[in-house]
């Protein structure tokens, strides 16, 4: 299941509108990188796949692989803003996987 906070949806609908992008947007775990990108869960833009479960909000297109989904159970997305730093953050109802194994060529300590 995936949500998305109102403040969220505004964000993100306002940026891809803005840059004339489709607004369909991919969550997704990216393979640690030795940039401490390891576990932390993301967004892109993309188009939907076979085997992916997909939600409507608005004019946002919000989909996840299945299996990524039943690993990481409810998604939520939502806006930060604490007057220093914004941005989206997602966040999961069981922990993200981390792939150590993607990291051997810093030695594992990014992860």
């Amino acid at each position: 299941m995936i949500t998305i906070t109102p403040l969220a949806q505004e964000k993100l609908s306002g940026y891809l509108a803005e840059n004339k992008v489709t607004p369909q947007v991919r969550i997704y775990l990216p393979d640690c990188d030795c940039s401490g990108s390891g576990g932390q869960i993301s967004l892109a833009i993309d188009r939907p796949g076979p085997g992916d479960i997909t939600v409507k909000a608005g004019d946002l297109e919000l989909f996840i692989a299945e299996s990524l989904s039943a690993m990481l159970g409810k998604v939520a997305v939502d806006f930060k803003d604490d007057g220093r730093d914004s941005g989206f953050v997602v966040e999961s109802e069981h922990p993200a996987p981390v792939n150590e194994s993607s990291c051997s060529s810093c030695g594992g300590g990014c992860c």
